[in-house]
């Protein structure tokens, strides 16, 4: 399946009025500084509601090594971090293929307060690096692909991710493509924020 555009499919156009709702009752004094420079480098961010799920997802299964493949990956990384707290030796995988998205995402870790090992920085094809990570060393993987890349990426989760570990995909991606192999002991959740979210727990 190629993967020549790791560009997110969703049209963002149509967040409705509850998600904007929801997305006002959450502090996003983290987030917000690093969705708007993503906004002015040209790639769209997830909403506070939507990184503070992701947050709540990392602290549920207590992620302490994480993967994030998104077009600006500060503000997955960010809530990512925010779950382990400072000095909690979490590490993030931040990969893209535009350096300067990777450069915003440093300074905004940065900028939170972690250290510089926190999170380490990739400018390549995300789903080629995908294919080169350790397996079973990861506790989330968060990514924000198109469509026609979906089905690879849950192939390449499975074995990413230990026992317990999550994958947590951005944008409307539900039902599943048709031809995607999951372990029958894996949960499927839908959860209605942002531009939506799919979570595939294994």
């Amino acid at each position: 399946m190629s993967d020549s555009t790791d560009l997110p499919a969703t049209d963002r156009s149509g967040t409705d009025g509850l998600a904007h709702r929801s997305a006002a009752l959450v502090d996003d004094s983290l987030y917000a500084p690093a969705r708007a420079e993503a906004d002015e480098l040209g790639a769209h961010s997830p909403d506070a509601a939507t990184a503070e799920t992701i947050r709540m997802i990392a602290r549920l299964n207590g992620t302490r090594a994480a993967v994030c493949i998104t077009p600006a990956p500060g503000v997955p990384a960010l809530a990512i971090l925010a779950a382990a707290g400072q000095g909690a030796g979490a590490v993030v995988t931040c990969i893209t293929e535009d350096p300067h998205h990777l450069d915003a995402a440093r300074a905004a870790v940065r900028g939170a307060g972690h250290p510089s090992s926190a999170a380490r920085y990739i400018a390549a094809r995300p789903l080629e690096v995908a294919d080169k990570l350790a397996d079973g060393a990861y506790d989330l993987v968060v990514a924000d692909v198109p469509a026609h890349s979906v089905t690879r990426l849950i192939s390449r989760s499975h074995q990413l991710l230990r026992s317990g570990g999550a994958l947590v995909l951005i944008g409307e991606h539900a039902p599943l493509p048709e031809d995607t192999v999951i372990p029958e002991h894996a949960h499927v959740t839908l959860l209605p924020v942002g531009v939506g979210l799919t979570v595939v727990t294994l």
